[in-house]
């Protein structure tokens, strides 16, 4: 969950199974996540409940910015734009009161090429993020 206005970003690093970063000199990292339309959301014991649909109009994709790339620590940073999601304050699913938040899904694909004799790759790595008021910035 983030809250708007929230600048944001995640550091991540890949390894092996032995703990060895992954070279990441062939790869290519893309990030990008689209408007949902989230309801029936609950907040249980083990986590939220909530279905997840599409949201009217259809969303265009947004890109998310990979940044940091070191190829030989197996390490980037996927950084989280909010201005780049299009959120206007006068969104009634950002009022602090809203049921039914704002919502993005996507991914971050890593592709690895292919190196002889191992074939090309793909990693996908799903994304979801709620969108809400804090209650203190006035909307």
């Amino acid at each position: 969950e983030l809250v708007y206005n929230q600048k944001w970003y995640w550091n991540l690093t890949l390894l092996d199974a032995a703990n060895a970063p992954i070279n990441l000199s062939t790869a290519t990292i893309t990030a990008n996540i689209a408007r949902r339309q989230i309801s029936n959301l609950i907040d249980t014991r083990n986590g939220l409940s909530f279905d997840v649909a599409n949201y009217t109009p259809t969303p265009t994709a947004i890109s998310l910015t990979i940044t940091n790339k070191v190829d030989a620590a197996g390490s980037f940073t996927l950084v989280i734009d909010d201005t780049a999601w299009n959120l206007i304050s006068s969104d009634p699913q950002l009022d602090i009161d809203a049921t039914d938040p704002v919502c993005f899904t996507g991914k971050i694909k890593i592709s690895f090429a292919a190196n002889s004799p191992t074939p090309a790759e793909d990693n996908i790595i799903f994304l979801m993020f709620l969108v809400r008021s804090d209650g203190v910035t006035v909307l």
